[in-house]
């Protein structure tokens, strides 16, 4: 009977333990705050994550957009809404700034290898220019 008990009890903290550092929110506050947090650390990092980074913060983002807002949304205030529409935007801003960076980033690679590969081209098609004129002059 004692070890049921100590085993329920070991189960019931392991659990506590799991969502606290799961960062799950416990009620309506929690939620908004660990929001807010979150974007927060995603604004004041964003521009130094790597691709997996931004796999994990999507993850988060969804959790926070989605499953939390539907669990406590009959609990949240019209400033709740606000607080929350404003995270959304901040996000979704350094989200974007990510992602251009990433495509200008694309950009630059890309023009860099049509400058050497145009310059190994030209020099090639500028010797068969040069042979092309000279067998129409041997002609």
């Amino acid at each position: 009977m004692k070890k049921s008990i100590v085993w329920g009890v070991l189960a019931v903290a392991l659990l506590c333990t799991t969502m606290i550092s799961c960062n799950v929110p416990m009620n309506k506050d929690g939620y908004v705050k660990g929001f807010v947090k979150f974007v927060e650390d995603v604004e004041a990092n964003g521009s130094n994550y790597t691709l997996k980074d931004w796999e994990k913060a999507d993850d988060l983002y969804e959790n926070y957009t989605d499953d939390y807002y539907v669990r406590f949304y009959d609990e949240l205030t019209r400033e709740d809404q606000k607080t929350l529409g404003r995270c959304v935007a901040k996000y979704t801003k350094v989200r974007m700034a990510s992602e251009l960076k990433g495509l200008s980033d694309d950009i630059e690679d890309g023009a860099n290898f049509m400058e050497g590969y145009l310059d190994e081209i030209g020099d090639d098609m500028s010797a068969t220019k040069e042979d092309m004129m000279r067998d129409l002059d041997d002609d």
